[in-house]
């Protein structure tokens, strides 16, 4: 077990191209974190330097309370698994699993013990004398989970391990590390793209783009609360609806003041904000499913969005609304699948005002 506490790392490569800037991160014991962002954010990069398999350009990487930069891959005790597999074709199961072990000298028992114990572990029982060829694309990834389990390390390191796997697939694979986190109860640190992996995994996030850190919190805490344009948009599917405009103060009341509508912003605490935003470009931020969705139609005397419907799209638990207002400004609605609603027709619907966001335009940082 152990905590990876991360002080101002950088990455720079020799054409001077900053990979990853000054970042600060503490993943404590026992801890599931998932590095999520763009592709070329900067998220796999730092996660090969954990491992060692990239050098650090400055900053220091701590894995136990000790320092490792100049520590080799192999001395940090980090398990890291890959989004290839990266299994030898002319293995059988069992002997990939049991190779790193066979290379660090254990005695034969303890490598038959730990393998069968991470078979059973993974449901791998039945396919120890297979070769990769002979398996599925899960199958093949739980081998490669396997051997990093086999070696019992400090903390597991996962690069886009889902990647390579159809819809379905994902989905299962997503649950079974979730569970295996639970049950070995080691530090992981989980790399990917995919915000809903991210979401439905982590017990933290930390959200990169350019190689920056733009927040870290629990899952919940950045979708309910994200710290600037970025981040709102990136967390969450459909993503939220922006809308340009700015904070207008009307008799006391601040209202949103945008081309095609004006939007109160109703909650007492936002009072001192927005009146230091009084006159700012702003971008107003609202989630498709505080539109027109059921908890909304529950809000009494509700402010509205107006649009003629273009695109319906229904997915089974909720339908997805795209529309546009008068100024020509798409938004999407996820609402009740049941809602009659046909395109071309001009729909008003109903928004939660507690839900919504606004973002200073210019420094894109969140006001409210």
């Amino acid at each position: 077990m152990a905590e990876i506490i991360l002080k101002n790392v950088s990455k720079v490569y020799d054409n001077s191209v900053t990979a990853v800037r000054d970042v600060n991160l503490e993943i404590k014991d026992h801890e599931f974190m998932v590095l999520v962002g763009p592709s070329g954010c900067g998220k796999s990069t730092t996660l090969r330097m954990i491992a060692g398999l990239e050098d650090i350009s400055s900053g220091t990487i701590s894995v136990a309370d000790k320092i490792v930069n100049d520590v080799q891959p192999k001395d940090r005790n980090l398990a890291m698994v890959f989004q290839n597999y990266a299994l030898y074709p002319h293995m059988t199961v069992y002997e990939n699993m049991a190779f790193g072990l066979k290379l660090r000298h254990f005695p034969k028992n303890e490598i038959d013990a730990r393998v069968k114990e991470a078979a059973a572990t993974l449901g791998l029982e039945p396919y120890l004398d297979r070769y990769p060829k002979a398996l599925s694309g899960g199958q093949r990834q739980r081998v490669a989970v396997g051997r990093a389990i086999v070696r019992k390390p400090a903390a597991f390191l996962f690069d886009e391990p889902l990647s390579n796997l159809d819809a379905k697939m994902r989905v299962q694979m997503r649950t079974e590390v979730s569970l295996l986190h639970k049950k070995l109860g080691t530090t992981m640190i989980y790399v990917t793209h995919d915000q809903v992996e991210a979401m439905t995994m982590g017990s933290r996030i930390c959200v990169m783009k350019d190689g920056e850190v733009q927040q870290i919190d629990t899952p919940l805490a950045i979708y309910d609360s994200p710290c600037n344009l970025f981040v709102a948009g990136f967390i969450g599917m459909p993503p939220m609806n922006f809308f340009d405009g700015t904070v207008e103060n009307k008799d006391g009341s601040f209202f949103f003041v945008g081309k095609a509508f004006s939007f109160p912003l109703i909650k007492p605490e936002w009072k001192d904000k927005l009146a230091a935003a009084v006159g700012r470009k702003v971008v107003f931020g609202v989630r498709p499913e505080d539109i027109g969705s059921p908890s909304a139609m529950l809000v009494k005397d509700a402010p509205t969005l107006s649009g003629s419907l273009k695109v319906k799209e229904p997915m089974g638990a909720e339908t997805y609304l795209y529309l546009d207002d008068t100024a020509a400004e798409r938004f999407i609605a996820k609402v009740d699948p049941h809602m009659v609603a046909e395109v071309g027709q001009s729909m008003t619907l109903p928004v939660n005002p507690a839900k919504v966001h606004v973002f200073d335009a210019e420094s894109t940082n969140l006001i409210v």
